[in-house]
């Protein structure tokens, strides 16, 4: 800090022409001003100013140095401005992740209020069902659906999202219904292969003990999109979150299976890195789905 400090003081010296009115610039006295620029001169080990009782002259090394620092100080006070404005009100590029369909179809919705609310914020809204790498991919937030058991990320959980498994009335027609989790064993299941394990479903009886079950099936996918229609398709059972079907619920389309079974827990949340110095477009957007979600 003394390095930058000598440097912002040589700077305005030169700019100022004096070492008075740098003083008064300053809010320094003369002497500790002097002994700033002295520190430098020792320190790079060569002479920055000609000193005469009428005016300062640079150096041929003060002037590269002065050439050098004017810019790089002003790039800094630049980007401390900057940072200062995006600590006030909302504003700048906010980067969000989501889920496809929720995005498309929770989210999607909610953007014209939030645009109304913070108009000086631009939002970037990715939409994947990949879990991304917030910080190497230097997203700002990212809405998950999940259990969040052990994930070193802040999360603020916006909604309850039980997990159900259905299938078509044709597919339960031809392979009959499962009675028991044991039953899930002789099914075609549809994966999603994004999970950690995609191939086991655990499930609990009322007032009994967690059960896994590893299924098998033909078609596995990174898609929830492509698993609903193989599913509306007649190809085997599958879980999905109870939003993601209840048009197809409600249609007939799609029956839940084992409904007296629960299923793991799992919720919508809103995860960012960290709550020291969050800035306000983030604290914004969480702040907003939290009150959607809660209204």
């Amino acid at each position: 800090m003394d390095k930058l400090s000598d440097i912002r003081v040589f700077v305005r010296v030169v700019e100022l022409g004096s070492f008075t009115h740098a003083a008064d610039r300053l809010e320094l006295s003369k002497a500790v001003v002097s002994k700033y620029v002295s520190r430098l001169e020792q320190r790079l080990g060569a002479r920055l100013l000609n000193r005469t009782t009428r005016r300062l002259t640079l150096t041929e090394a003060g002037e590269a140095l002065f050439r050098r620092s004017a810019g790089a100080l002003a790039e800094l006070e630049e980007a401390e401005k900057e940072v200062a404005q995006l600590t006030g009100t909302p504003r700048g590029l906010l980067r969000i992740s989501a889920p496809v369909y929720f995005g498309s179809v929770v989210l999607a919705p909610m953007l014209k209020d939030f645009r109304v609310r913070y108009p000086e914020v631009t939002l970037d809204l990715d939409l994947d069902d990949r879990m991304v790498d917030l910080v190497r991919e230097r997203f700002d937030a990212a809405v998950r659906i999940s259990g969040m058991a052990d994930s070193s990320l802040v999360a603020r959980r916006l909604a309850a999202c039980p997990l159900m498994i259905v299938a078509s009335p044709a597919y339960l027609r031809r392979a009959g219904t499962p009675a028991t989790p044991a039953d899930l064993r002789a099914h075609e299941c549809l994966t999603y292969s994004i999970v950690r394990t995609p191939n086991e479903l655990r499930l609990r009886a009322p007032q009994g003990r967690w059960v896994a079950v590893t299924v098998h099936g033909s078609i596995r996918c990174n898609s929830d999109f492509v698993l609903k229609q193989a599913a509306l398709d007649g190809l085997g059972l599958a879980t999905f979150p109870d939003f993601f079907v209840e048009r197809e619920l409600a249609e007939g389309r799609l029956v839940r299976v084992l409904p007296e079974y629960e299923t793991p827990a799992a919720s919508v949340n809103v995860v960012y890195a960290t709550r020291r110095h969050l800035l306000p477009k983030v604290r914004a957007f969480v702040d907003f789905l939290a009150g959607r979600f809660k209204s």
